[in-house]
C-alpha cells in the first residue's frame, strides 16, 4: 500500500497566511467581548462613582469649604485597628479601644447624613463593622464589651 502526498503540499507563505488568519479569528471576538458592558458594570461604576471626567473649578474637591471631619481615636492595648472610609464632610467620631487586637471599620460613601458616633470596644479580638449612615445612627453610641465577638451593622438609605 503506497500513499502519495503530492497534492497536500503547503509552502511557507500559505502557512503564514493560515496562522495569521487563525490569530485574527481568535483576537477579534476577544476584543469585542472585552468592551461589552452590562447592567452590573454600570451599577458598580455608579456605586463607586467611577468617572473619566477631569475635575473642574465647580467640583466639591476644589471649593473652599469650612466643614471638617473629626476623629478622636484612643487605643489602649496591642494591635488595635481603626479604619474610617467616608466621603462625607462633617463626620465626627470618637473611638475608644481597650484591649488587644480589636478592629473597627466604618464605610460611608453616599449618605447625606453626618455621622456623630461614639464607639467603645472593651475586650480582646472584637470586630465592629459599620456600613453606611442613616437617621437611625445619628448620635449613636455603640458599646462592645466582650471577647472574640463580631458586630456588623448595615444601614440603608432611600
Amino acid at each position: 500500500m503506497k500513499v502519495s502526498f503530492t497534492n497536500c503540499y503547503l509552502n511557507f507563505k500559505s502557512m503564514k497566511t493560515i496562522i495569521l488568519f487563525l490569530i485574527l479569528l481568535v483576537a477579534i471576538p476577544m476584543a469585542l467581548v472585552a468592551q461589552q458592558t452590562d447592567e452590573n458594570t454600570l451599577a458598580i461604576q455608579n456605586y463607586f462613582q467611577i468617572s473619566d471626567e477631569k475635575p473642574t473649578n465647580n467640583t466639591p474637591s476644589n471649593l473652599d469649604v469650612d466643614i471638617q471631619s473629626y476623629s478622636n481615636v484612643t487605643q489602649t492595648g496591642n494591635e488595635n485597628n481603626t479604619y474610617i472610609n467616608t466621603l462625607q464632610a462633617g463626620d465626627q467620631q470618637v473611638i475608644n479601644q481597650k484591649g488587644n487586637q480589636n478592629n473597627y471599620e466604618y464605610y460611608n460613601y453616599y449618605s447625606q447624613e453626618n455621622s456623630n458616633m461614639t464607639i467603645n470596644q472593651n475586650g480582646n479580638k472584637n470586630s465592629l463593622q459599620v456600613f453606611g449612615e442613616n437617621s437611625l445612627m445619628k448620635n449613636a453610641t455603640i458599646n462592645q464589651k466582650s471577647d472574640f465577638k463580631s458586630i456588623v451593622i448595615k444601614n440603608y438609605t432611600q
